[in-house]
């Protein structure tokens, strides 16, 4: 009898725990925390604009694209033609908004020319901005690869064009890259160097085909190389980007053509997320400067070559 007492108190405790543990599973969630109503507009407030976006239907590339463009302060009210900057991973998430104060600071401080900033985004950049390649270490990092050819064209033939057509331009024109971007400028500086005239490569990921491209400069720079080319190169603290970039420097020293200015300037304090602005500063000032003295970045950087900058007049 005391047995079957006790075993029917314990289903009884058990029945009791199952229930409240079934209320408690059932009990509704508390309703989620409404968002933070936004701050009510200040009369007066206006949205700051830096740019304009222009469509690009590219039978080249097969899609649709879109560029970023800056032009210099007050540019519906004057008159005057304005260099063109071209900048690789230009979309407004990537490299635009930074290159765009640049061009900002030409008017503000006359450290250089004023400039148009076209920034050309990159949808998938490891294809885009590589050569082919079949080797197993390129392939393991980037295994789809090799759409340069199509991307200088796309620049070449469709963006450069619709540029020209709608803005007021004149020379030169630049292109500016850094890491597979970079790549991309001096792959295009060696193997198509009428595309643009001033050549700017920032950390440029020349260790792709086994340092191919830069072992094949010394050929490349021959005497039907263009006249009045301009390369700017830096490096950070990337033993693999500099000793793709030294076969380049090499043969540059040797074979560049008289017309040929160009710069190498390593910044061993700088790193290859860090690198980017401190080098576009210098490239702009050594190669679109109104014959201000430019600071030597580095007294003890005896690797830096620097050719003659004839003194540029400003703009009328």
């Amino acid at each position: 009898m005391d047995a079957a007492l006790g075993n029917f108190r314990s289903l009884a405790s058990a029945g009791i725990l199952a229930c409240a543990a079934l209320s408690l599973g059932c009990k509704p969630s508390p309703p989620p925390t409404p968002p933070t109503p936004p701050t009510p507009p200040t009369e007066g407030e206006r949205e700051i604009s830096i740019g304009k976006q222009l469509p690009v239907e590219s039978t080249i590339l097969g899609d649709h694209r879109t560029l970023s463009v800056f032009l210099p302060w007050g540019y519906e009210r004057r008159e005057e033609r304005f260099p063109v900057l071209y900048l690789l991973d230009g979309g407004p998430e990537q490299d635009f908004v930074p290159v765009a104060g640049f061009a900002a600071l030409a008017s503000l401080s006359g450290q250089y020319r004023e400039f148009i900033v076209v920034g050309v985004e990159t949808l998938d950049r490891r294809y885009e901005l590589t050569t082919p390649s079949e080797l197993a270490a390129d392939l393991r990092d980037i295994p789809r690869n090799g759409g340069a050819d199509d991307f200088r064209r796309y620049l070449r033939e469709e963006v450069q064009p619709l540029v020209e057509s709608r803005y007021r331009t004149t020379g030169p024109r630049v292109v500016l890259g850094e890491s597979l971007a970079g790549l991309f400028v001096v792959d295009t500086f060696l193997r198509a160097p009428e595309s643009f005239d001033m050549y700017i490569a920032v950390s440029p990921s020349l260790w792709w085909r086994g340092a191919q491209l830069a072992n094949s400069a010394a050929e490349r720079l021959q005497d039907d190389f263009p006249a009045d080319r301009s390369l700017y190169l830096a490096s950070a603290d990337e033993a693999d980007i500099i000793a793709g970039i030294e076969p380049l420097v090499a043969a540059l020293r040797d074979h560049a053509p008289t017309s040929l200015r160009w710069w190498y300037e390593p910044m061993p304090e700088e790193h290859h997320n860090t690198i980017y602005h401190p080098a576009t500063l210098r490239a702009l000032r050594l190669m679109l400067g109104l014959g201000i003295h430019v600071p030597a970045h580095r007294a003890e950087a005896a690797a830096v070559e620097v050719r003659p900058l004839p003194a540029a007049q400003p703009p009328a």
